[in-house]
């Protein structure tokens, strides 16, 4: 029986993406595959995690009131490394589920994809994740979800070292699977830590080779909440 280690399960206002301002049930795993230097989550074990089988999280989210809760988001860390666990937990899941991914674990995607609607792709872009080039996993992950027909979004955050060579690659995988681009300026300790002026600049480089791009800060820490 597969078990997960899961930082912390709560109700919040999803503040990413396009499904902003909806209220999600949460469920933060532990695992990651990356260390990002702008990362500000605290999704690490550190001693606070608790470990589930799937059927005592099952029995855990059904111990929530879920009748005003829009569908359940699969965070991390890195929810796809653990796939085994998900592929039997989610069987027992009636609600939506949204999962919020590093977009390069295809094998692993395949293995729930039916299981799920939602999928919030984050492109790692070289220049704010200490220079690993993922571009092509990133196609290979983006392309199975255009064939599954999944409701997607592509994540892009940024700063302002961001380069035209990145910004060509990104818009690339975009046009091919016709997803829109959401654009996150990097935010440290609660505060975009982006100048102002590059925002507007950085958004217009992205438009001249692809009109269905969006910027959008992290809503939920302007409005703290978790």
């Amino acid at each position: 029986m597969a078990t997960a280690q899961i930082k912390e399960i709560f109700t919040s206002i999803q503040g990413e993406g396009h499904l902003i301002g909806y209220t999600q049930l949460f469920i933060r795993f532990c695992k990651c595959d990356f260390e990002c230097k702008y990362c500000d989550t605290d999704y690490k074990a550190d001693g606070t995690a608790e470990i589930y089988t799937a059927n005592s999280l099952a029995e855990r989210i059904k111990s929530y009131d879920t009748k005003n809760i829009h569908s359940i988001c699969l965070t991390g860390g890195e929810p796809l490394a653990e796939s085994a666990f998900l592929k039997e937990f989610l069987r027992s899941i009636t609600l939506p589920v949204h999962i919020e991914t590093n977009a390069t674990r295809t094998k692993d995607l395949q293995e729930i994809i039916n299981m799920i609607k939602y999928v919030s792709a984050n492109i790692k872009i070289p220049s704010v994740y200490g220079g690993k080039d993922c571009f092509k996993e990133h196609y290979e992950f983006i392309q199975l979800c255009k064939k599954a027909r999944k409701d997607m979004y592509i994540k892009i955050i940024f700063d302002e070292h961001i380069t035209d060579e990145e910004i060509k690659k990104s818009v690339e995988i975009a046009k091919e699977s016709d997803t829109e681009i959401i654009l996150q300026p990097v935010t440290k300790n609660g505060k975009i830590i982006v100048p102002a002026r590059y925002m507007p600049e950085i958004l217009e480089r992205f438009r001249q080779k692809y009109w269905n791009v969006r910027l959008i800060p992290q809503v939920h820490k302007i409005l703290a909440v978790r």
